[in-house]
């Protein structure tokens, strides 16, 4: 049975309406972290841009910050400015709902709930800091031996050292593979600590590994910047 033109209409008026409230129009990071003193003032900065976003003042260790991204970024949140202020959390906005909380204003105590493409930098980021602790163990063994010129069993945990580092690098690699379709993939190359370790093909890889969307974001524009830096080097 066909349903009247007016009634598809009427549903379909509906629908919309659902979708788009579905859909955040900015975002909303609301805070609760205990011993935040009253009138504190919390600022929101736009990490790559090394600029204030936003800002709020806490109240009964709360706040509130309301705005819009054009697209996905990586923020800090800090307590306070200058020589008192205290970074309370790296965050990769988007345009959505997030709750931050913390039982001190500490930011190991600090976590961020609400946004997915947060919690899979930071999944990686776990990681790869595993790995690199373990690198940074072998590698204080290896400067002691080189500097005893104990070249035989230096050469050894050099490898390793460099197997490490070569797994860190596939680790990251394997991550913007998985999310190239969003802002996680795009933003690793330029929040990991590889850097030094990175060459210009690495760099160039992984941006042909993103989507054409995120190619063109902020995100994708850094890597190749950061490709760039590497100059003609393999």
């Amino acid at each position: 049975m066909k349903l009247p033109k007016l009634l598809l209409l009427v549903l379909l008026y509906f629908l919309l309406i659902k979708c788009s409230a579905q859909v955040p129009s900015g975002y909303r990071v609301r805070g609760h972290i205990r011993g935040l003193p009253d009138r504190t003032k919390i600022y929101l900065i736009d990490g790559g841009q090394r600029k204030i976003i936003d800002s709020a003042v806490v109240y009964q260790e709360r706040f509130e910050i309301n705005g819009t991204l054009p697209e996905p970024a990586h923020t800090y949140l800090y307590a306070g400015r200058g020589s008192v202020s205290l970074k309370l959390a790296d965050i990769l906005l988007d345009n959505r709902n997030l709750e931050v909380e913390g039982m001190r204003p500490v930011y190991d105590s600090v976590v961020v709930k609400g946004s997915d493409i947060d919690r899979l930098w930071k999944e990686w980021w776990q990681e790869d800091q595993k790995i690199g602790y373990q690198r940074f163990r072998i590698k204080q063994v290896y400067d002691s031996l080189s500097a005893k010129e104990d070249t035989a069993n230096a050469a050894i945990l050099k490898q390793i050292v460099d197997e490490l580092t070569a797994h860190r690098i596939g680790l990251l690699k394997a991550y913007v593979r998985r999310y190239s379709t969003s802002a996680v993939g795009a933003a690793l190359p330029t929040l990991c600590t590889l850097s030094n370790y990175l060459t210009r093909a690495d760099y160039l890889e992984m941006y042909q590994i993103l989507s054409p969307t995120w190619q063109r974001s902020r995100f994708g524009r850094e890597i190749l910047a950061e490709a760039g830096k590497k100059g003609f080097q393999p």
